[in-house]
């Protein structure tokens, strides 16, 4: 029986096997994509997202591929997933009523497939960006913009004073503003009230 891999080029020209043969980075491909899977299949399938990106994960397990660098793995991912969302729903959709819904689901999809894609990279970054924040200005970011949380719920929650609550939230906007450039801290500000 031979091994299944899927093989990424790195920079260096070294090639990664991945698959039966490699658990560990096949693991890290998992746990770096698959929170951002789901909520880009979430969009489309609703509470099935999950299982919807595990059953690719397990495919994806099963089946040999070649990628060119991180960039074309990212997109053979999001592509795989949003075609598999769509097998989802076409199995999903028994009746005429269900299937006349995959039509215009499916339209909508494609329609709004890259904008997806950059909602959902956006968010991880903003995570990710928030992540690095001083511990209570991340906690409070989160709490208050991701949460949805009022100053005065942060203030109750944590045992803080409301004045220390506001400080810490200009403070951690404060301080992603220096870290990200002017365009893209805007397009992360924008989709903290759109969360």
């Amino acid at each position: 029986m031979s091994v299944q891999k899927l093989t990424i080029s790195s920079e260096s020209g070294q090639s990664i096997a991945l698959g039966h043969s490699d658990v560990q980075s096949f693991s890290e491909i998992f746990q770096r994509h698959y929170a951002a899977l789901c909520l880009f299949a979430e969009r489309m399938v609703g509470n099935d997202a999950e299982d919807v990106v595990e059953e690719f994960f397990l495919s994806l397990w099963n089946t040999p591929h070649d990628f060119e660098n991180d960039e074309h793995l990212r997109a053979f991912l999001y592509r795989s997933v949003k075609n598999a969302c769509l097998n989802f729903l076409k199995i999903s959709l028994r009746t005429n009523e269900r299937n006349t819904k995959y039509a215009i689901v499916q339209g909508q999809i494609e329609n709004s497939y890259l904008t997806e894609i950059t909602r959902t990279e956006i968010i991880r970054e903003l995570h990710q960006a928030i992540s690095e924040l001083p511990p209570q200005c991340s906690k409070i970011i989160s709490m208050g913009y991701i949460d949805g949380m009022s100053n005065s719920e942060i203030a109750e929650k944590l045992g803080l004073s409301l004045q220390t609550v506001k400080n810490q939230k200009l403070r951690g906007l404060g301080l992603l503003r220096k870290r990200l450039p002017g365009e893209q801290y805007l397009l992360l500000f924008m989709v903290l009230y759109h969360l």
